[in-house]
């Protein structure tokens, strides 16, 4: 494939990603720019998009979510197939079946996954593939389109496939490959016959040194040779010892050697010790920490930036080296070894967010639940080749000569800006630099610019062809209003609701009646579209142009009639509920007039050779022209101390909490929602489990309740304190807790028999 400039191929996926349908995997070498792209297209694509990522610290860093959040995600594996298996297996195993009839989830997040157009997967060569299969069964059964891939969502993948790989334990394994070829999420049986256009950003920002580049692919190919070995291997220097302001970070292949190299340079510094912790406000979870919470420092200290100068005057960026040089309670100074000038390090806030629905405009909108604010540095006398990823060095002191994961070599020297800066403290061997051959061959079906073009085109012409047609058909609206005329089922004395389903009525007349209008124009659009000759998208043009201008006023109508009627209600006492649901009814006739607007918008993009983007939708007069108010929430009276404990006295506390958690609420939301810390939400769920009506398996895996248990028995204790103190880090309180629930549910039913 010819390298081409950044800007026409990335205007290749963006066109891909707002003009088609079409699942997209975006991938390109360290620094060319995938990144960027995605915040490009956040910020400006038209459709419903929400952004995750496979674990909680790439959330925080692409602005995203979970996977495991946004679709409540169990854990174990999941195989694609409804069967029996062997009950020796010895982890959590899920099925299409078990997998929707666990599943907890709320109505609004339902609503969410429903009206979302566009899913983004930040860092997503760490995706297995059986858990994007768990993705498109939930997609599929929520969305009710169970003959689409993922329910008809399209998906943008973005990552290096020769980055962090998916975590497939080995017993896992032994089962699993009897239903995939492997675990990357190119593997996963919904993409075996919808496999995503291959698009690769090429232009290199990072490096410029040719001879350094030609390695770099070559190692990315397959094609390492004598030479490329010879030229690297010249940089070993098995003794060599960098001084303090040279600014040479190790790059390990395990956490223990960072840490100790770390902790052993600090410790000969002999300056005074210095502590700072970080800020939590709101909702983050301690295991998506950027940094650490506790940051040690001393003058001297060698450092590194984990997040770019966002001051505008690109002091520092993420990966760059410094030497403390100054230190107060509250501040720190960093210098540079390249003589660049020093600068005083401001805190960064990193924001942990949810994606909601509107329901007014059924837009997906992003919420902060949370920040972390610490100061954007880390100990940098060494850092594993993992936690490497996304980062610039101009100087590094490798050693892969004990490389353990495909890939890791690559990884590792392409972190570099040039070869200037290398040393190896052993050298490279010929053996273990092979890619996976899974990564090989899906790497082969990248397309040329060319080829992407013309994809693009038909892609483009399908989409605006399946947007027209949905945008004109009338069925949803129908069902959702005849599904709201059967929930007036009062007597009119008994509820206000009730005097008012006369409007009710009369909407779905209104639109049964337009829906004859809008097939047999859906009839007109089909014979157009079957004609695929060079005036096709001209006469579609002509013909939604036309169409929009009959049906614009009609819906308008029925807005009008539903907003006349929220204004006649807002006086009134006891309706605030009522009002809720007209104006979450005006919501749908604003849809499908949002659908037949942008059907004519799409096609004025192909005829141009332009895209539509959000802030053009916005700006439309269709959307100024639209003020609806949901009823404001009346002012609480507040309650006396007394009123509030006869309250109390009479809710089972530790209901409530289980009826929240039910209804799809986390232990953190609950815990805020109720003014109560997470230790005691964790105590009444522990206290289900108890009972037996949670099970255990929502909370952790069997792996680690099976460690516990041996663990418990062997120190005799049910105490937390002591168990944790055997795990340390592997499991936190939370889980230990649950599993010695479950364990005091076992024994007493042992005991009883």
């Amino acid at each position: 494939m010819e390298v081409i400039e950044k800007s026409e191929i990335t205007q290749l996926a963006s066109r891909f990603v707002n003009n088609t349908n079409q699942h997209i995997f975006l991938t390109g070498k360290a620094g060319t720019g995938k990144t960027t792209f995605l915040r490009q297209i956040i910020q400006t694509t038209h459709k419903n998009v929400v952004i995750a990522a496979p674990t909680g610290i790439a959330a925080i860093n692409a602005g995203g979510v979970t996977l495991h959040s946004l679709f409540q995600l169990p854990f174990g594996s999941f195989i694609p197939e409804n069967r029996q298996f062997d009950q020796s297996i010895t982890f959590q195993v899920n099925t299409p079946k078990s997998l929707m009839a666990n599943i907890q989830m709320n109505k609004y997040k339902r609503k969410l996954l429903q009206e979302m157009e566009l899913l983004i997967i930040d860092e997503v060569s760490m995706l297995r593939a059986d858990l994007l299969d768990a993705i498109d069964t939930i997609l599929k059964s929520i969305r009710r389109k169970s003959y689409k891939p993922f329910g008809g969502v399209q998906m943008l993948f973005i990552g290096d496939m020769l980055q962090l790989p998916p975590i497939v334990k080995d017993n896992e394994w032994s089962y699993l490959q009897q239903f995939y070829k492997g675990m990357y999420f190119f593997n996963a049986k919904v993409l075996e016959n919808n496999q995503p256009v291959y698009i690769e950003l090429e232009k290199i920002f990072r490096q410029s040194d040719p001879e350094f580049i030609q390695v770099l692919n070559h190692l990315r190919e397959n094609r390492i040779d004598a030479s490329d070995l010879e030229i690297l291997n010249n940089h070993y220097k098995p003794n060599f010892n960098p001084r303090s302001n040279e600014g040479f970070i190790y790059l390990n292949t395990h956490n223990y050697q960072a840490d100790r190299i770390n902790a052993e340079e600090l410790d000969k510094l002999e300056a005074k010790t210095y502590k700072y912790n970080g800020v939590v406000k709101g909702d983050f979870s301690e295991y998506n920490y950027p940094v650490e919470f506790t940051l040690e420092l001393k003058k001297g200290a060698q450092v590194m930036f984990i997040k770019n100068d966002y001051s505008g005057e690109s002091l520092y960026f993420n990966g760059k080296i410094g030497v403390v040089s100054e230190l107060s309670e509250k501040q720190i100074e960093v210098s540079f070894p390249d003589g660049s000038p020093s600068t005083w390090v401001e805190p960064y806030e990193w924001e942990n967010r949810r994606f909601t629905l509107n329901q007014q405009t059924n837009e997906i909108e992003e919420k902060v639940i949370g920040t972390f604010t610490h100061f954007p540095l880390k100990l940098a006398w060494a850092i594993t080749i993992h936690k490497s990823q996304g980062l610039t060095f101009e100087k590094a002191i490798i050693d892969v000569s004990k490389a353990f994961a495909p890939g890791q070599a690559y990884v590792a020297l392409s972190r570099l800006t040039s070869l200037k800066g290398l040393v190896l403290t052993g050298k490279i061997p010929r053996e273990g630099l092979d890619q996976d051959s899974l990564i090989f061959s899906f790497t082969q079906q990248k397309s040329n610019t060319i080829n992407l073009n013309q994809t693009v085109v038909q892609h483009s012409y399908n989409y605006i062809k399946d947007f027209v047609l949905q945008a004109f058909d009338f069925s949803e609206l129908i069902n959702q209003l005849r599904y709201h005329l059967q929930t007036y089922n009062k007597e009119e004395g008994r509820s206000t609701k009730q005097k008012h389903k006369g409007l009710a009525q009369e909407l779905l007349q209104i639109t049964i009646k337009e829906k004859e209008f809008a097939d047999k124009f859906l009839v007109q659009v089909n014979t157009i579209l079957q004609t695929n000759n060079a005036n096709t998208i001209s006469q579609l043009q002509e013909r939604v142009g036309a169409a929009k201008g009959y049906f614009r006023p009609k819906i308008s109508g029925c807005t009008t009639k539903i907003k006349d009627k929220i204004n006649e209600l807002k006086s009134q006492s006891g309706t605030k509920k009522f009002i809720t649901e007209l104006v979450d009814l005006e919501a749908l006739f604003f849809k499908q007039m949002v659908y037949i607007h942008k059907a004519e918008a799409l096609i004025k993009t192909i005829i141009s050779n332009t895209e539509l983007s959000k802030s053009e939708l916005k700006n439309s007069d269709l959307y100024k022209q639209r003020i609806v108010d949901a009823p404001k929430k009346a002012e609480r009276k507040k309650k006396t101390l007394k009123e509030k404990t006869e309250k109390k006295a009479k809710v089972d506390t530790k209901a409530e909490t289980l009826k929240m958690y039910l209804d799809g609420m986390k232990i953190k939301e609950i815990a805020k929602e109720r003014d109560l810390k997470d230790v005691t939400i964790e105590g009444h769920l522990a206290h289900y489990i108890e009972k037996g009506t949670l099970e255990v398996t929502e909370f952790t895996s069997q792996e680690n309740i099976d460690w516990v248990f041996e663990i418990a028995d062997e120190l005799e204790t049910t105490n937390l304190s002591p168990i944790k103190e055997v795990v340390l880090d592997d499991l936190n309180y939370s889980e230990i807790r649950m599993i010695m629930a479950h364990y005091k549910k076992v024994k007493d039913k042992i005991e009883a028999e």
